[in-house]
């Protein structure tokens, strides 16, 4: 067991034996790893946390995002990464910010704010998980985890940085964006992305090749 595994178990057992916050920790599934690529890191993805509406289905997730596998998320990401000119295979790391399966699926606990109530436990884990990536730019993946890292007042909505204005449809869009390193808790540059259901919204599926080109043109060229 590496340095990162042993604070990840360390963070696990702190949190199972929280007198309130226990209760939403799922300690029966083993954390899925990390995905890294096998060549030099040019990307880091950023999920939420591994825990899926089946609980059934949460007992073969082996590796974050399912990423070691066929599905719809790996192909969402490798088509990201087509645009910008790297490789899934070759130049990425992706982790989740909550690494901890919960009981169920965050958006079903309501009697709690489980994003911000956990971020404390797993923050410090991730910044040191991120650590030898200096200067490498980040994806996050769905709102929750964009509101979690950044700082007053950048924007905690992904459509924000999309461009998104109520008459975007008509050609009245703001400018593409991305959260400075001095605007989020990883101190480094990040580039919201939605989760890869919301590409069924029609602004986001108009969107997206637009945006992945600005990316790529900010940190890839």
């Amino acid at each position: 067991m590496n340095q990162l595994e042993e604070k990840v178990q360390q963070t696990i057992q702190q949190l199972s034996q929280n007198r309130r916050l226990g209760q939403y920790v799922d300690g029966t599934l083993s954390i899925p790893q990390p995905y890294r690529g096998l060549g030099l890191i040019r990307l880091i993805v950023v999920g939420q946390d591994p825990t899926v509406k089946d609980a059934e289905g949460r007992k073969v997730i082996r590796t974050v995002l399912n990423l070691d596998r066929n599905g719809s998320v790996r192909a969402y990401i490798e088509g990201v990464c087509r645009e910008l000119g790297i490789r899934l295979t070759e130049n990425v790391y992706a982790t989740n910010l909550y690494k901890n399966f919960f009981v169920r699926p965050p958006t079903q606990i309501l009697e709690s704010d489980i994003f911000r109530e956990f971020l404390d436990f797993w923050l410090p884990v991730l910044e040191e998980e991120l650590r030898e990536f200096v200067g490498v730019p980040g994806i996050t993946l769905g709102e929750p985890v964009l509101r979690a890292l950044v700082l007053e007042p950048a924007s905690a909505k992904v459509q924000d940085y999309w461009g998104y204005t109520p008459e975007w449809m008509k050609g009245g869009s703001k400018p593409f964006g991305y959260v400075r390193s001095v605007d989020n808790r990883l101190k480094r540059t990040i580039f919201p992305f939605t989760h890869q259901p919301s590409l069924r919204k029609q602004f986001y599926k108009a969107k997206m090749k637009e945006y992945v080109s600005f990316v790529r043109a900010v940190a890839f060229s």
